[in-house]
């Protein structure tokens, strides 16, 4: 009784935007902990090429509103997010009430629905007013980089251990945007964790990412209908969503470069269970069945869960 209320709390805090630290107070379930653990054993045996450091997993159980678990397997390990990272783009834009600024609401659609990279980039130099271009040196190139840093800012103080600074591109990058990576190591390079991918979900899930009214629109943005799925789909099949029992509801964002394949997702089962799901891996991205093997093998793991 004492962790429900302690955790009902939380979610009753006066604060509206969604904290990183809260999530990792969030208790740890063992049978979500062994499911997890389960999963990527019978994932690591059935795909070989993949290894154990570069699988992660966080997931939690939203089912009853009151009291909320979690789990995860090396979720604060850093991976290179691909497009996943728009997710927190997403949200810096709704931070600085740009929604409804001209060309916006469409590049956020085309950011977020087919993962366009030239919205992406549009998002990007709004949110942190910069441009690309040449190379710049001394003051204008720092100037530059801590203009990147926008997401940064807001998302860092929250306990999320993240980078998200860097535009996604297909070929590049060229110019300031390669003297942006910070050298040969790349520190500057977008970064994030399964556990903060999670966390960002339950947010704004839970109408605690911004606003309410936020959330709301970003939650529409994220929605991936299945029965029957949009003609331009492009975020369901080779990804969590594939895995998913008919009658499921889906909202999620994918990634994948041909160096990782992730999914981000909030998952509504027939069952009535209730999960934000997050898979990261990395070394075995032109695999197209990894994701939909590794959600399948998760949910095989958990047992029906009654709708409170």
């Amino acid at each position: 009784m004492r962790i429900r209320l302690i955790v009902l709390s939380l979610f009753l805090a006066a604060v509206a935007r969604g904290n990183f630290n809260e999530f990792k107070q969030l208790p740890i379930d063992p049978s979500l902990d062994a499911a997890l653990r389960h999963a990527a054993d019978a994932t690591l045996k059935a795909f070989p090429k993949l290894t154990a450091d570069n699988l992660a997993m966080s997931i939690i159980d939203v089912t009853k509103p009151d009291v909320f678990s979690r789990a995860d397997y090396h979720g604060d390990a850093p991976f290179y997010p691909a497009s996943v990272i728009k997710l927190f783009f997403m949200v810096e834009t709704f931070h600085q009430h740009k929604e409804n600024d001209p060309d916006i609401p469409r590049a956020l659609h085309e950011m977020i629905v087919v993962s366009d990279n030239d919205a992406t980039a549009y998002i990007l130099e709004t949110i942190s007013d910069t441009c690309s271009g040449p190379e710049l040196q001394g003051r204008a190139l720092n100037k530059f980089i801590d203009k990147r840093r926008v997401a940064n800012r807001y998302f860092n103080p929250m306990g999320y251990d993240i980078s998200a600074m860097a535009k996604p591109w297909s070929f590049g990058p060229f110019g300031r945007d390669m003297q942006l990576m910070g050298g040969p190591d790349r520190p500057n390079r977008n970064r994030a964790t399964a556990n903060a991918f999670t966390s960002l979900l339950l947010w704004i899930v839970r109408k605690r990412a911004v606003s309410p009214q936020a959330s709301d629109a970003m939650m529409a943005l994220l929605e991936r209908p299945l029965n029957p799925a949009r003609k331009d789909e492009n975020q369901v099949t080779e990804f969590i969503g594939e895995a998913l029992p008919a009658g499921s509801k889906l909202w999620s964002k994918a990634g994948w470069t041909n160096e990782v394949r992730h999914d981000a997702a909030y998952i509504e089962l027939p069952t009535g269970r209730k999960l934000v799901l997050t898979i990261l891996t990395r070394g075995a991205a032109d695999d197209k069945t990894l994701v939909p093997a590794i959600a399948k093998n998760v949910l095989a793991e958990l047992s029906p869960i009654t709708p409170p």
